[in-house]
């Protein structure tokens, strides 16, 4: 195994194919926009690059380079085959020191493997996260779980996660208790809150919010969870749903087909992140299957039920503010109402004692680089 010396400044490539992997990622490009020894470049991967392009124009966040974007229609296997294509190609020019990818996106995956087609050190930011069982949910379990097996530097986001890191033997001074990244950005986000000019109070007197896109959901799960959505409203007159809907096409034009029409009912674009946060803080309750809103929902103190049989965030199930439901309706409706009839929960602080960090996971991902004089590659 040769050996690659960080330099000073730093060169940092961050790859961002989807909206999170944006949010993920804006506090590290802005804490190390503000330090002498780092540069990094913000790159689309092509996945989903209107929607990079959006969240990164909204977080006031300059895009370095976009990628070839992925033809529509394009199968799971042939995506990552292109992901990995361009930004290995991209890699091969541009030379960066180190290469960071976040989560267990296809862009996550492709680029990891493209950094190390090219000989380049990996970084992982929330590595470590781990299911029950390695093929759900998929492609993210097997996505990140391979990820890990490139990286040199393990950034993960909680204690758990550097435990799953060190029981499948990876070493451990490559792992690195960080926090989650979306902290540093929600902790902002609430110090400077933007209205969402979302008029959910002409409709009724409590909000709920949900927010489907899962690949597990797509078909059965997906009905089921619009069923009780309707069944909840028609039991109470002072609801109202919001539901910002995926960009995914099939996901969009199937929840408008089942939630359309309803006067209590308001479906909306995805909402800039700022005027999200707005939004959650005000629900009284929300359905989710996302993996984001899980860590957020701890400091916001929004119940949560999560439409999924798994989850990669057991620590935000620990405090009782969000709840493993799954998509079985009579559970699903039954947990709706002790929700919506039991006292709000009380939030976390952005303290040492809260599950995902206390909103400076930024600060210590760009020490435990710098800490890192050398690196295998």
């Amino acid at each position: 195994m040769s050996q690659a010396f960080l330099p000073e400044p730093v060169r940092i490539a961050c790859f961002a194919g989807t909206r999170p992997e944006c949010l993920k990622l804006a506090s590290l490009s802005i804490e190390a926009g503000q330090d002498r020894r780092f540069t990094v470049q913000l790159v689309s991967s092509g996945q989903h690059p209107h929607m990079v392009a959006e969240t990164l124009a909204h977080l006031e966040l300059p895009l370095a380079v976009s990628l070839e974007p992925v033809p529509g229609g394009t199968p799971l296997s042939k995506t990552v085959a292109h992901l990995r294509k361009h930004a290995r190609h991209w890699l091969q020019v541009e030379r960066p020191d180190v290469a960071l990818v976040q989560g267990d996106t296809s862009t996550a995956y492709a680029c990891a493997l493209a950094a190390v087609d090219c000989g380049i050190p990996l970084a992982h930011l929330e590595a470590g996260l781990r299911t029950q069982d390695p093929m759900r949910p998929f492609p993210e379990e097997p996505f990140r779980r391979r990820i890990s097996q490139l990286a040199q530097w393990h950034l993960a986001p909680t204690g758990n996660a550097a435990d799953h890191l060190r029981r499948e033997g990876i070493a451990d001074d490559s792992i690195h208790l960080v926090g989650n990244s979306i902290t540093d950005l929600l902790r902002l986000a609430m110090d400077n809150p933007i209205p969402h000019e979302i008029p959910w109070r002409s409709h009724g007197q409590r909000l709920v919010v949900m927010t489907l896109h899962r690949r597990e959901n797509y078909q059965q799960g997906l009905v089921n969870v619009c069923t009780v959505m309707l069944q909840l409203l028609a039991s109470d007159s002072e609801l109202c749903l919001v539901s910002p809907l995926h960009p995914n096409p099939l996901v969009r034009s199937r929840l408008q087909r089942l939630l359309g029409g309803h006067p209590r009912i308001l479906t909306t674009p995805p909402l800039p992140y700022r005027r999200f946060i707005p939004l959650l803080q005000e629900a009284s309750l929300v359905v989710t299957d996302s993996g984001g809103i899980q860590e957020e929902a701890v400091y916001i103190g929004s119940p949560v039920l999560v439409t999924r049989s798994e989850t990669e965030r057991p620590e935000a199930a620990q405090n009782g503010i969000v709840s493993l439901i799954g998509t079985n309706p009579e559970r699903l409706l039954a947990a709706c109402h002790e929700r919506l009839r039991a006292a709000r929960p009380k939030a976390c602080a952005f303290d040492q004692y809260a599950p995902f960090g206390d909103g400076r996971t930024a600060e210590k991902v760009l020490a435990a680089l710098l800490a890192t004089r050398k690196v295998g590659v």
